[in-house]
C-alpha cells in the first residue's frame, strides 16, 4: 500500500502540485521491471505492456467515464482532472480529454466505453458504477493495446490499475471512532451510499467488521441515501417515526447535512455521535451547532476523502503511457478483490474532530459550501510510484 497524503498547506498547495505534476510528466522517462505478488499483477498481466506498445510520449487522446456527477464531490473530481487535462493540452501532452456520464447506469457506461474504443482513445479512466459489470468491454480495450484504469472506486479486473483513496481504512476509522464515543454499547443508524457502488461495497464492509468488535452496539436501521443529501434528509424525516431513540449515526458521505438539517427540523435532539467526509457546508453547519451551544457541541467526526484523486489518476496513466513503470510494491489488492493486485490506495489522513474544528473552519472561510477540502500527490510522491 502506497504511502500517506500530507497535510501541510492542503488548501493553498494544490494549484502548485498540479503545475508541478504536469512539469514533471513533461520530464519523464521510460522505466523498467515490475511488481512482485502472489495474485496477478496489473502492471504484469496488460498495463505494463500496453505501455510499452507506446510508442509517443506526447499526443496521448484520454477520456473520463464517470459513473456519475450528480453530487459535489464528483463535479470537484471532474474539475481537478480538466484543470490538469487543459493544461497537458497546451503543452502538446494530450491532444484531446473527454468526459462521458453514465448517471449511474452500468449498461450505459459499457456503452460508452465501447465507443471510445472504436474512437481509438490512448486510456481510458473509470469512476465506475459496477466493479464488475465492464469486465467484457475492458477486455476488448486491452486486447487493442489501450490503457484502462479506476480512480477513486476499485474495479476488479486483473488488467486494470485502481487509484483510489484506501476506502476501508476510511471507513474504519470512522466506526472506530463512532464506537469510542460510545463506549462500546447503543443503539445506531446507518446510512449508506449507492448499493453496488465499489466505495459503498468496501466501506460497508469495513462498517461490518469494526461493528462485530462491538456487540454492545445495535443498529437499529441501515438505509442507502446513493451520495444524496436531499435523500438522506428524507430518509431521516422518515426514520424518526419509526426510530425515534437512537444514540448515534453511522453514515458516508453526503448524507450528514441532510441528517442534521431533518433532525432540526423536527426539534430532534443530536445524536451523541456522527461520522461524514470534509464537505465544506457540513464543516461549517458543525461549527455553527458549537458556537450556539458550547456546552452541547455536536460531536463528530471528517475524514478525508479528496477528489484530487482524479487528478491523480490523470498523472500516473499518462507516466505509464510514457512508458515508466510501477515499482514493486506499489501495487496492492483491494479489501473486496483480494484475487487481483492491481490497487494503488492512499491513506487517509486527515482527520477532523471538535479538538481541531476551528482550525479547519478558519482555513476553509474563502471556500463555497459546494466545496471538498482537496488535496494531489505531490511530484515527489508521484515519483515514488515508479521505477
Amino acid at each position: 500500500m502506497f504511502g500517506k497524503r500530507s497535510n501541510k498547506a492542503r488548501l493553498t498547495r494544490g494549484l502548485f502540485l498540479i503545475l508541478a505534476l504536469i512539469l514533471a510528466v513533461s520530464l519523464s522517462l521510460a522505466g523498467c521491471g515490475g511488481s512482485k505478488g502472489t495474485a496477478p499483477d496489473a502492471s504484469k498481466t496488460g498495463q505494463a505492456g500496453q505501455a510499452e506498445k507506446t510508442a509517443k510520449k506526447s499526443g496521448f487522446n484520454i477520456a473520463l467515464l464517470d459513473g456519475t456527477n450528480g453530487n459535489a464531490w464528483r463535479i470537484q473530481m471532474e474539475q481537478n482532472m480538466q484543470q490538469v487535462a487543459d493544461k497537458l493540452k497546451s503543452q502538446g501532452i494530450i491532444s484531446n480529454y473527454s468526459v462521458y456520464v453514465a448517471n449511474n447506469d452500468a449498461t450505459t457506461q459499457a456503452q460508452q466505453m465501447d465507443q471510445l474504443i472504436n474512437s481509438g482513445v490512448d486510456a481510458i479512466l473509470i469512476n465506475p458504477v459496477s466493479a464488475t459489470a465492464l469486465a467484457p468491454v475492458i477486455d476488448k480495450a486491452v486486447s487493442k493495446g489501450i490503457l484502462v484504469m479506476a480512480i477513486d472506486q476499485h474495479i476488479s479486473h486483473p488488467k486494470v490499475i485502481s487509484v483510489t483513496t484506501d476506502q476501508y481504512e476510511w471507513a474504519r476509522i470512522q466506526a472506530e471512532w463512532l464506537a469510542k464515543q460510545l463506549n462500546g454499547k447503543g443503539d445506531i443508524l446507518q446510512f449508506d451510499a449507492i448499493a453496488g457502488a465499489p466505495a459503498n461495497e468496501v466501506r460497508h464492509q469495513a462498517f461490518a467488521d469494526v461493528l462485530a468488535k462491538y456487540p454492545g452496539i445495535k443498529v437499529l436501521k441501515q438505509v442507502n441515501m446513493d451520495w444524496d443529501e436531499g435523500k438522506a434528509k428524507q430518509l431521516m424525516t422518515s426514520l424518526l417515526s419509526t426510530y425515534p431513540n437512537f444514540d448515534a449515526i453511522l453514515c458516508q458521505d453526503g448524507a450528514a447535512v441532510g441528517i442534521i438539517n431533518a433532525l432540526q427540523e423536527a426539534n430532534h435532539p443530536l445524536p451523541k455521535a456522527i461520522t461524514s467526509d470534509e464537505w465544506i457546508a457540513y464543516l461549517r453547519l458543525w461549527y455553527d451547532i458549537n458556537q450556539k451551544n458550547p456546552n452541547n457541541p455536536l460531536n463528530a467526526i471528517i475524514v478525508e476523502n479528496p477528489p484530487g484523486i482524479g487528478a491523480d489518476g490523470l498523472m500516473i496513466a499518462v507516466n505509464l503511457l510514457q512508458g515508466k513503470k510501477l515499482k514493486d510494491g506499489v501495487l496492492t489488492s483491494d479489501p473486496m478483490d483480494k484475487a487481483n493486485k492491481n490497487a494503488i490506495m492512499i491513506k487517509p489522513t486527515l482527520i477532523i474532530t471538535n479538538e481541531n474544528l476551528k482550525e479547519w473552519y478558519e482555513k476553509t472561510k474563502d471556500k463555497p459550501d459546494t466545496y471538498y477540502i482537496d488535496s494531489v500527490l505531490s511530484p515527489e510522491e508521484i515519483d515514488k510510484l515508479f521505477q
